[in-house]
């Protein structure tokens, strides 16, 4: 599988904007014959607070979610991207949603989550999709602290788990030595936690971060893409918005 993986910035709320990202990249990763494009969490939405009036949650029928799903039809490449979801119920949850030939092939709702998720409801179940000849799984960001998403993965013989993630850094990044802070922390335990599940489960592990700043938060980046022995085939060099096209296998 040859894969695009995008550390891009999200804007909170600014759902057309962030169209116009996920599009543009899309059509570049189907005409350098990519198989996929992994997304950040919440990268369609920006990371959103899911009190009502404080943030933009999207249902799954949301227009955007169904202009990204139809952009894939006849491109033979798939796409992970995340939102902030509210369900007709009115259950909020952070998920990710995959497309290709212009239909969902399934959705990740998050299992554990982290600090300042608390409004947001745990999901339960893996979701495994196939895909250009590869079997997947997928977990975002803060479930990197736990066996169990990569264990089901692994369990339901998926060779690979996209890592999908928005760690939201405290204080601003005023600084380049603020950002290669938060980027340092980040790559100790989003990296680190990625090389640990390879190595313990045998898994190619794909990752891609929100990056930049946003209206009240930054994010630290990093694109990189792991082997199943813990070892890095490539990667992102800082926390600055990029893209990353590997192969896996």
């Amino acid at each position: 599988m040859r894969a695009l993986l995008a550390a891009i910035e999200c804007q909170k709320g600014e759902i057309d904007r962030n169209l116009d990202t996920h599009l543009t990249l899309l059509r570049q990763a189907a005409a350098t014959g990519c198989d996929l494009v992994l997304f950040p969490e919440m990268s369609l939405t920006g990371s959103a607070d899911p009190w009502p009036g404080r943030g933009l949650l999207i249902s799954l029928d949301h227009p955007a979610v169904a202009a990204m799903s139809d952009a894939t039809d006849g491109l033979g490449t798939a796409a992970c991207f995340g939102i902030a979801e509210r369900t007709p119920a009115g259950t909020p949850h952070i998920t990710q949603v995959i497309a290709a030939d212009g239909q969902l092939l399934g959705i990740q709702r998050k299992r554990h989550l982290g600090e300042g998720e608390e409004e947001f409801m745990a999901a339960t179940g893996a979701t495994i999709v196939a895909w250009a000849g590869t079997r997947f799984g997928v977990a975002i960001c803060a479930e990197a602290r736990h066996d169990d998403p990569f264990d089901d993965a692994a369990a339901g013989g998926a060779g690979l788990v996209l890592f999908p993630s928005a760690p939201g850094l405290y204080g601003r990044r005023t600084s380049t030595a603020t950002w290669r802070s938060g980027f340092a922390w980040w790559q100790g335990c989003g990296l680190g936690d990625a090389i640990r599940h390879a190595r313990r489960r045998g898994l190619w592990i794909a990752l891609a971060g929100q990056a930049g700043s946003t209206v009240d938060e930054d994010f630290p980046g990093l694109a990189a893409l792991v082997r199943p022995d813990g070892t890095v085939a490539a990667r992102l060099p800082d926390w600055r918005p990029g893209t990353l096209t590997v192969q896996i296998g």
